[in-house]
């Protein structure tokens, strides 16, 4: 119990940064415009879904339906709007704990160190969740009402973005933890987001710099051993829809866990290791 009330504290506390508020009435603000926007319209056998009375035209790749592409492109604006503000909110929340004052009242709790860290972490993770969850039922209910389109793939792969988050996060807080200092929290997992996509196509692209295989096996390594951002967001995408969007994909693609089974062995590594080093400083 004292875990969670620590967790709604650190909730509490990464609202009122703002960050987290002004995604949230950003989140309205795009609900509330489909809202008004999106209805169907049925002429004799044919159906379209409507945005501001015209027909929503197919996609250029030409391999799903109109819906489906909106979906998929309001999924990755809104998830990637949580990744970077996300961060921002929550990253200050590990080195804050740790100024003098506040982590003597922390350690005179009666909660073990480790718990104090996850619980930490992981309310800092479900701000951002919530959010994420939140913007993706409005989207749903207002495609469902308005257009007769309820899309259950929308909200797994929302509910699979704030699996991704958790994850990420773990980068984070460790990160913040050794160095106390948000901003090179932030900045790493910044440059980490953009590394990211390279690693996941390190064959094609990263491997070309330098044809040495103790080289590329360090790659292998770094891609392994830390949240594999790109793939995790990628394979989400595919349960709203398996399709491919050129240049990136060239065939459809399905949804696969295996990027979220190796990004949760390296997130209990990043957190277990920030929990070790966490226990052994002297405060």
């Amino acid at each position: 119990m004292k875990g969670l009330w620590l967790g709604l504290m650190t909730i509490r506390e990464s609202i009122l940064k703002g960050t987290l508020l002004f995604f949230f009435f950003f989140g309205n603000a795009i609900i509330l415009l489909f809202a008004f926007a999106i209805s169907s319209q049925t002429e004799g056998e044919t159906f379209a879904v409507t945005f501001f009375g015209n027909p929503i035209p197919p996609p250029p790749a030409g391999t799903i339906g109109p819906v489906e592409f909106i979906l998929y492109q309001l999924f990755q604006t809104s998830t990637q709007s949580a990744m970077f503000l996300g961060i921002f909110a929550t990253a200050g929340l590990i080195p804050s704990m740790l100024e003098k004052g506040t982590v003597e009242l922390y350690l005179s709790k009666p909660i073990s160190r480790i718990e104090i860290l996850l619980s930490r972490s992981l309310g800092a993770c479900a701000g951002i969740g919530v959010n994420l969850l939140y913007f993706a039922l409005g989207i749903w209910l207002v495609f469902g009402l308005k257009a007769g389109v309820w899309h259950g793939g929308f909200l797994l792969a929302t509910l699979a973005s704030t699996v991704v988050f958790t994850f990420y996060y773990s980068l984070v807080a460790f990160t913040a933890l050794v160095s106390r200092s948000s901003g090179f929290a932030i900045m790493l997992a910044f440059i980490y987001s953009f590394f990211s996509g390279a690693l996941e196509m390190r064959e094609m692209s990263l491997f070309q710099l330098w044809d040495n295989v103790v080289y590329h096996r360090f790659l292998d390594a770094i891609y392994y051993c830390t949240p594999q951002l790109s793939a995790m967001m990628e394979s989400s995408a595919r349960l709203i829809a398996a399709f491919p969007i050129p240049p990136m994909m060239t065939e459809p693609g399905e949804f696969t866990a295996m990027p979220f089974l190796f990004s949760f062995l390296s997130a209990c590594l990043f957190y277990g290791s920030a929990a070790w080093y966490f226990s052994r400083q002297d405060y």
